[in-house]
């Protein structure tokens, strides 16, 4: 397990860099750095690309863990405290550009990014929508351009859930913006989705919400053009959801939606 091997042989890159510290042996402290540097970093190499690794050894697991959440180990401080202005384990330009090419430009470029965007549209409404749904357009849009179907798809879900909830908060079903986080969550889905729709929309909503549920789920996957029908799907729910509240000027909606 060569991973494993480089985590442990880290591990006692560290601990004789603190020997070192703590002899004050600068010789070897020199050479322990060197040493903890470069093999750090083919470590951080390795763990870009990946989604996940299977390390037996406790030991290396954690510290796979601490390499990769900021936490570090005590060489890692002893760097810091050699040359405060500067993190000693970033990248180079020539390493980063070497990693970009072959971790992104191989397989992506602006072309393929602009496409994908040119591919969907935007949220047709009168009037304003709530940051968080803009956010969640976006980042549908976005997750779509860069050819991540799935999460695209999961995210109509959110876009969803934030556009019932403007509307909710702007048809004041709430006692107030302060609380509505708390009381948001204590409605089930099904009483929010009644709240603002009814008929046939609450049905197509109903519909729509449990077929995005399933990659959140993981109990599928999806194609490009499953994403692309999702967004556009939902793009005309929450649309007609808007609408069907009504607006009676900037930041309410009317309650035309029975309770």
């Amino acid at each position: 397990m060569p991973l494993q091997d480089d985590l442990l042989e880290l591990a006692a890159l560290d601990r004789r860099a603190v020997r070192a510290v703590m002899e004050s042996n600068q010789k070897d402290l020199a050479a322990a750095l060197h040493a903890y540097q470069k093999l750090r970093k083919s470590i951080r190499k390795h763990l870009l690309d990946q989604t996940y690794v299977s390390i037996a050894s406790p030991e290396a697991r954690s510290l796979a863990q601490k390499l990769t959440t900021g936490e570090g180990l005590p060489t890692d401080k002893i760097l810091k405290q050699l040359d405060a202005n500067k993190d000693l384990l970033d990248f180079s330009y020539d390493e980063l550009d070497e990693l970009g090419e072959e971790l992104f430009s191989s397989w992506f470029s602006h072309y393929e990014y602009i496409s994908g965007l040119a591919e969907l549209r935007p949220l047709v409404i009168h009037g304003a929508v709530s940051e968080a749904v803009s956010r969640l357009v976006r980042q549908v849009k976005d997750c779509y351009a860069f050819q991540q179907y799935d999460a695209a798809y999961g995210l109509c879900r959110a876009v969803i859930e934030a556009s019932v909830r403007d509307i909710c908060v702007r048809r004041q079903l709430f006692p107030d913006l302060g609380e509505n986080v708390i009381l948001f969550e204590e409605f089930k889905w099904g009483e929010l989705r009644r709240k603002v729709s009814s008929g046939d929309l609450s049905k197509r909503l109903q519909h729509l919400y449990a077929d995005l549920c399933a990659v959140l789920h993981a109990r599928k996957t999806v194609t490009k053009e499953e994403a692309r029908e999702a967004f556009e799907e939902t793009l005309q729910v929450v649309e007609q959801l808007y609408m069907t509240n009504g607006r009676s000027g900037p930041g309410k909606l009317n309650s035309t939606v029975s309770d």
